[in-house]
């Protein structure tokens, strides 16, 4: 590739030494230096030239198009000593220019100031002053106005409640106080701006501005001061509301006394009966079955009665024999019927729900299915609803509420070592959608780690804690029953290990507190999983939910137990869920919750099997 000349009249001959090149003259490279590739020469010589700094000159640039102002600029090159290049032994030099390393720098210089003055299109003008002449006449003159505010002067007002003064001017004819408005006194120029330009007077520089009327001093004028008070009738709501808090309790410590009327004694929690030790025991046992409300006998055979301290309805399963028998108990327009059972002296009433026949020749034998009463609160017999308060409503009072008109009532047994607690849910907290009265008695009593324990033969539902007392302090405890190992009919344990807990964190979503319930005694290093529910609004609340969850873990095991059932009067009797026992075992006594109780009856003979929960 070589160079070639702007014009072929115009030739430019190279030395190249080892001094540095000099042009003979300046020449111009317009617009850009252009190549062309012409036939490589027939003899190839490789050359070898020194590059030194070239001398600095100044360049005088020209613009083809419009004229601009000279710009002063100063361009430095420097370059390097280029690289020895080797010929080939072919002797073919002809391919591209080897690059060379140039270190260009262009140095701008500040533009000399210049002064611009230049008459801005957007300036305010400066203040004149005009003199314009009156075509008619001077008509607006200045007056002074003698005690002027600087400031605008408030709107009066009438006060309602009247200031005390002496009383002037009574019977005068009432005059109104207008409100005056900006002023000016003195022939003072005003300059105002309206639609962002300056204000000028058009007939004449002396301007005054009233707006209203000012008027002369006048006395005090009594005025007949009036007062409206609006009232409405109140919204009626019919709310019931019961007080979370009681009578106060007194002290445990007899010797503290109070000089305040309104406590009431502690019941404390009796001592269970010691069942009688024998040898040997001889049970009467005494079975009846009836129906209601006629009260006809039947022979029910073999029946099973179970409930777990999860379930709010105990179950039956029994046998009738006979189509006659089955039509005493079969549900018809009115709806299923209900039976009494009776063994020695506990009582139950069922609803007969379902049966199964199996037929034989020669025989009819039908197993009927029931379920007690509170299964009427739980679908599919009891309608749901929805709901949502938006004031503060009590546990036990929103209970109360689910139960009206049902016939059933909720008790809160305070016997044990702890009690469930009542607390207040915030208002818009507690809603539910489609959901039955026991569904939401049934949420409201775990919220706060209680248990629905149902009544046998009444329409009343036990609301009581899961755990009576905490398994670590089951040692001091007051048991419900004591079962001595002479009426153990047999005995079979399996080991149940849970997580050993001794912190579990409470809080409600919505409303309400947190609440990190922590073991007494320690770190509460090994924390359970959170608990957040929306129903979780006070600390009391929360911490019996928090404690009734610690009390799940450790090591336990489930045992099951099967013992005579013995009459009301005769101990231990029946034993429910959600009891404490006292097993007096031949290796030792120990302690236990009692988690379900089964009742058999087969060919006149009665059992119980109950399953223990034991903590070690």
């Amino acid at each position: 590739m070589a160079y070639f000349p702007l014009s072929p009249s115009k030739t430019k001959d190279f030395n190249f030494t080892r001094e540095a090149y000099q042009p003979a003259s300046h020449f111009e490279f317009y617009p850009q230096p252009t190549y062309a590739f012409i036939p490589p020469p027939t003899v190839v010589s490789a050359c070898q030239s020194q590059w030194q700094t070239g001398s600095s000159y100044q360049i005088s640039a020209r613009s083809a198009f419009q004229h601009s102002m000279t710009v002063q600029a100063r361009i430095q090159q420097s370059s390097h000593q280029a690289n020895i290049l080797e010929a080939p032994q072919l002797g073919l030099f002809w391919g591209k220019v080897p690059e060379l390393e140039e270190s260009v720098r262009i140095s701008h210089q500040q533009a000399d100031a210049r002064k611009n003055e230049q008459q801005g299109l957007w300036r305010q003008p400066p203040a004149k002053e005009f003199s314009i002449r009156e075509t008619q006449d001077q008509s607006i003159q200045a007056r002074e106005q003698l005690g002027s505010e600087q400031w605008q002067q408030a709107t009066y007002k009438d006060r309602q409640n009247t200031e005390r003064f002496d009383r002037s001017d009574e019977y005068g004819v009432a005059h109104q106080i207008m409100v005056s408005g900006y002023q000016v006194s003195g022939p003072t120029l005003l300059n105002f701006t309206f639609a962002a330009r300056r204000y000028s007077p058009v007939t004449t520089p002396t301007v005054y501005f009233n707006l209203g009327e000012r008027s002369a001093n006048r006395a005090i004028q009594p005025r007949d001061s009036q007062q409206h008070s609006a009232f409405s009738s109140n919204r009626i709501q019919d709310e019931p509301v019961i007080l979370s808090w009681g009578p106060g309790r007194k002290a445990k410590d007899d010797g503290i006394k109070s000089q305040y009327g309104g406590e009431i004694d502690v019941i404390e929690k009796p001592k269970p009966e010691q069942p009688e030790i024998r040898e040997s025991y001889l049970l009467m046992n005494t079975i009846s079955v009836v129906t209601l409300p006629d009260r006809t006998p039947i022979e029910m055979s073999n029946m099973d009665i179970s409930l777990d301290v999860d379930s709010f309805s105990w179950s039956l399963s029994g046998e009738l024999w006979g189509a006659s028998s089955l039509a005493l108990v079969e549900s018809d327009q009115d709806g299923p019927k209900q039976i009494e059972v009776d063994i020695n002296g506990w009582k139950w009433v069922f609803i007969i729900e379902r049966y199964t026949d199996t037929r034989a020749f020669g025989q009819e034998q039908y197993t009927v299915y029931g379920t007690s009463r509170t299964q009427l609160l739980a679908a599919p017999y009891a309608p749901q609803r929805s709901k949502s308060n938006s004031s503060n409503v009590n546990a036990k009072q929103a209970i109360t509420e689910e139960l009206a008109n049902t016939g059933f009532s909720a008790l809160y047994p305070e016997l044990d070592d702890y009690s469930t607690p009542d607390w207040i849910i915030p208002g818009g907290s507690f809603s539910y959608q489609s959901e039955t009265a026991m569904t939401v008695v049934t949420r409201l009593a775990s919220t706060a780690g209680a248990v629905v324990i149902p009544s046998r033969d009444a329409d009343q539902l036990n609301i009581k804690p899961r755990y009576p007392a905490s398994p670590w302090h089951w040692d001091s405890a007051t048991m419900d029953k004591i079962i001595p190992a002479s009426m153990v009919i047999g005995l079979s344990a399996s080991w149940r290990p849970e997580p050993e807990y001794n912190a579990v964190y409470v809080s409600g979503t919505h409303a309400g507190v947190a609440v990190n319930v922590k073991r007494q005694g320690t770190a509460g290093d090994h924390p359970a999983p959170d608990i957040l529910e929306d129903w979780l609004t006070e600390t009391q609340v929360n911490t019996e939910r928090g404690r009734n969850e610690l009390a799940k873990g450790g090591h336990q095991s489930i045992t099951t137990l099967e013992m005579p059932l013995t009459d009301s009067n005769t101990a231990p009797g029946l034993i429910e869920p959600g009891q404490l026992l006292e097993v007096q075992d031949v290796p030792g006594n120990w302690r236990a919750l009692c988690l379900s109780s089964s009742i058999t009856t087969r060919q006149g003979k009665v059992s119980q099997s109950i399953e223990l929960e034991r903590h070690f």
